[in-house]
């Protein structure tokens, strides 16, 4: 049986404090009715989506459907720097849609294609407010490892932003996972992960990415969780320069790329690791830097909503 994944900062949080057991207690009551299916729940300016009591899966508030609340979704965006114009994006894992969202508002030239295999959250979907299918967006219910055998995409971005009730799911995780994916990137594309784990399963999956991506592959924590956000370069690296970066934050003054950008890690594209063993020990070494405690992750609900509305 696979374990539940633990509720935001329980990587580092040693004793759950009582207000946080009641509002698990909360959700708990609330997903009895609805049977153990994915559920909402509204407190106040805020619609959350959870997959189960311990998983919230996403944010969004209600007179700014469009906005980007948790931070690791903003760092996702972060793909602009690597490709500002991208003309369609493949994103796996619907969620609350809070990227759909954005890059719908956003990035109207682009073509936004979801593959999401759990209906009960495709149909959610009015209730956070996605905009219908048409010729700009769709949304397909399937196993996104089916899927991308049988059907090929020429996007410029990737998205993988898939979790179940289990946490990061496994299969989408692989090696043989990774290979579809680039097949299905145009080149020059890029393939931005949303991961979660321990450091020892993180750099398998970095060193799986790299061997992939030609070790064209970068990485940086989310500011309010530890969440790791992966960026993998297929074909030429182009990363935007100071100037790129000015017009990017004007266009999206949200998401704070300077910043971001000065927070990027990667391992030199110079060196060779030829042994796996040493490549995952430099990789060990560079997420022990972010992997740590930080006291500007919120240790429970009540921190983080506190967050949330400053």
């Amino acid at each position: 049986m696979k374990k539940t994944r633990q509720s935001l900062s329980s990587l580092f949080l040693k004793q759950v404090p009582a207000a946080e057991r009641a509002h698990i207690r909360r959700l708990e009551e609330i997903q009895k009715v609805h049977e153990g299916h994915p559920f909402h729940f509204d407190d106040g300016n805020l619609r959350i989506m959870y997959l189960n009591p311990k998983c919230m899966q996403s944010a969004m508030k209600l007179d700014a459907p469009d906005e980007l609340v948790c931070a690791y979704s903003r760092a996702v965006m972060g793909l602009l720097m690597f490709h500002p114009q991208p003309r369609h994006i493949l994103l796996i894992g619907l969620g609350g849609g809070s990227l759909v969202k954005y890059c719908y508002r956003h990035l109207p030239d682009c073509r936004i294609t979801v593959l999401e295999i759990n209906a009960d959250v495709i149909a959610m979907r009015d209730l956070f407010m996605l905009p219908p299918d048409d010729e700009r967006l769709q949304v397909i219910h399937c196993d996104a490892v089916t899927h991308l055998q049988d059907n090929c995409y020429d996007a410029d971005v990737l998205l993988l932003d898939a979790y179940d009730e289990n946490g990061l799911v496994a299969e989408l995780n692989t090696a043989e996972f990774y290979a579809i994916c680039h097949a299905n990137l145009v080149e020059n594309g890029i393939m931005v992960a949303n991961v979660w784990g321990k450091t020892s399963a993180l750099a398998g999956m970095l060193s799986r990415l790299r061997q992939q991506f030609a070790r064209q592959v970068s990485w940086t924590r989310s500011p309010d969780s530890y969440n790791l956000i992966v960026y993998a370069i297929k074909g030429a690296l182009n990363q935007a320069n100071e100037h790129a970066i000015k017009a990017l934050s004007d266009q999206h003054p949200s998401l704070q790329f300077s910043a971001l950008q000065d927070k990027l890690l990667s391992l030199p594209l110079s060196a060779n690791y030829t042994d796996t063993e040493v490549e995952l020990a430099a990789l060990k070494l560079s997420l022990s830097t972010i992997m740590v405690p930080d006291a500007n992750v919120p240790q429970n609900y009540a921190d983080w909503k506190k967050q949330i509305d400053q």
